[in-house]
Parts: C-alpha cells; structure tokens; sequence
C-alpha cells in the first residue's frame, strides 16, 4: 500500500482526486506515510484483509462493497 499512497498523494497535490484501496492491518502504515508526505487527513479506502487468497467471485464481492465508498471519495 505504500507505493500507493505515494502516487495518490502526489496526485492529490495536482489537484486529481484518488481514492486508494487497501486492506485494514495497513491503516496504520498509510496514514503515518500520508502524514510523512504531508497530507495528514489523506484516508484510505478500507477493505478487509486478506485478499490474496480470494477467488474472482469473492474479490468482486469487495470490489462491489467498496466502490460507493470509492466513488464518494472521486467526487466529493
């Protein structure tokens, strides 16, 4: 999640709106990257952990759940 948060930060101070996605036990790890790169209040989109695992279905399935959250973020 790191590099992501990296290029949605640098997006975010280009004025493009971002929301990335990443799993829960990283919270902590992207909002302390956030801040370093100073954007203290960047939040991320929060989805359940593990994924790696997942069949399509169930990836769908977070995918489905997360996106009003995502489109919220792009047009708020």
């Amino acid at each position: 999640m790191s590099c992501s948060v990296h290029d949605v930060i640098r997006l975010e101070a280009l004025g493009v709106a971002t929301a990335a996605v990443g799993t829960k036990p990283f919270v902590d790890e992207a909002l302390e990257q956030a801040a370093l790169l100073g954007m203290p209040g960047y939040r991320a989109v929060l989805i359940p952990h593990p994924v790696q695992l997942l069949t399509t279905e169930e990836l769908h399935a977070r995918a489905d759940a997360a996106f009003p959250q995502i489109v919220t973020r792009l047009t708020a």
